[in-house]
């Protein structure tokens, strides 16, 4: 039987200066909805601390909801999507990839032989 594994979404956010915290933490959903959401979120979570340019870049992105949708799109052909923001602290990137996700194992006890 040759069966398509189940399509996710891998979404990763990281910044080049080791100084900048933020929210850093992976997501994995099974819509692309959620990603582009999750990257959204994790923008406006970092506008109050961007300076002025950086700040008003970052909520240009936010407010453009066509390319909000064009991102899910993306996403659903199979490609990814990626949003970059230059700040005074270092350079932001989020990011989300379809991936393919392996089956889980069953959580039954493993069959023993007989023999």
């Amino acid at each position: 039987m040759n069966r398509a594994l189940p399509r996710t979404y891998w979404c990763h956010a990281d910044v080049d200066h080791a100084q900048a915290a933020g929210p850093l933490d992976d997501l994995v959903t099974t819509a692309p909805g959620p990603a582009v959401a999750w990257m959204r979120e994790a923008v406006r979570w970092l506008t109050p601390r961007l300076d002025r340019d950086a700040f008003h870049r970052a909520w240009a992105w936010l407010g453009d909801h066509r390319g909000a949708e064009a991102a899910v799109q993306s996403l659903r052909r199979g490609q990814g999507y990626a949003y970059e923001l230059p700040t005074s602290d270092g350079n932001w990137r989020w990011t989300a990839y379809p991936v393919s996700a392996l089956p889980l194992l069953p959580t039954d006890p493993p069959l023993r032989s007989h023999g």
